[in-house]
């Protein structure tokens, strides 16, 4: 289980969940990743939401949510699936995306609370990421240079209001930061306050993605999946249809199908 705040989000400024469809459609089938109905369970539902990664190699799952102010959220299984490259191309997914349907987008990665890595890329398929993906100050992001590296993440390479700009600038407050270092005295007497502790904990990157998603995400935009995307998917298909979202399911190549854990889930 993950106590730490994490959390895997991309976002496309176009509002035709049509257009943003055929373009991804499009964009797996050149891969030889053809669109699937949802295939038979194969998993308990525990397994599902335990061990989603299990699917990795079967199946890979989009999720397309309308969210605020011309933006479509999208969640994939496995996370951060649009910031890699496919075999052979020169530019990760969400690049050809943003290419192809004609307009800006980014992806926010948040992990283990601290870290977080901001991939920004226009219509013409220019990439900009700041941020850090752990301790270590990794000059890469999958297979793209970080063109920053920095604590926290912000806004460099689109034009975009600045009330969505004013997000990477957010500040933990000195009450937070009080309240942890209460919690984590309180740690050293009853180890069982780790939990709260873990829960407690904020940080600057954390700040921004809970700040767009008040501006960018509808309360059901799922920004913030608090179960996996597969596990959803096969439990809670018609919540999910309910609240607008399309889902798209893809079968991996055989390519894929044989890759070793590394090349498929998510690295950070």
């Amino acid at each position: 289980m993950k106590f730490n705040y994490w959390n895997y989000t991309t976002c496309v400024l176009c509002k035709n969940l049509d257009a943003i469809e055929l373009a991804l459609t499009q964009i797996f089938q050149q891969e030889n990743c053809h669109r699937i109905p949802l295939p038979p369970q194969l998993l308990s539902d525990a397994e599902l939401r335990d061990r989603s990664y299990l699917t990795a190699w079967d199946l890979w799952i989009v999720g397309l949510f309308v969210g605020k102010l011309g933006w479509t959220i999208i969640k994939t299984s496995p996370a951060e699936l649009l910031c890699r490259r496919a075999r052979g191309v020169c530019l990760p997914r969400i690049s050809r995306l943003a290419m192809q349907i004609g307009c800006n987008a980014f992806h926010l990665g948040v992990y283990q609370t601290d870290y977080g890595v901001l991939l920004e890329t226009d219509a013409q398929g220019h990439i900009h990421i700041t941020g850090k993906v752990d301790a270590e100050l990794e000059e890469m992001f999958y297979e793209e240079q970080i063109t920053k590296k920095s604590e926290r993440v912000e806004f460099s390479l689109l034009a975009l209001p600045e009330k969505i700009v004013a997000t990477t600038r957010l500040s933990v407050s000195e009450s937070q930061k009080q309240s942890v270092k209460e919690l984590e005295a309180q740690v050293k007497q009853d180890p069982n306050a780790w939990i709260e502790l873990e829960y407690s904990r904020q940080s600057e990157n954390r700040l921004t993605s809970e700040a767009l998603e008040q501006l960018l995400s509808k309360p059901d935009s799922y920004w913030h999946l608090e179960k996996p995307l597969v596990y959803q998917a096969y439990t809670q298909q018609e919540q999910l249809e309910a609240d607008g979202a399309r889902l798209l399911y893809f079968q991996p190549n055989e390519y894929y199908q044989q890759l070793d854990p590394e090349g498929l889930l998510p690295q950070y």
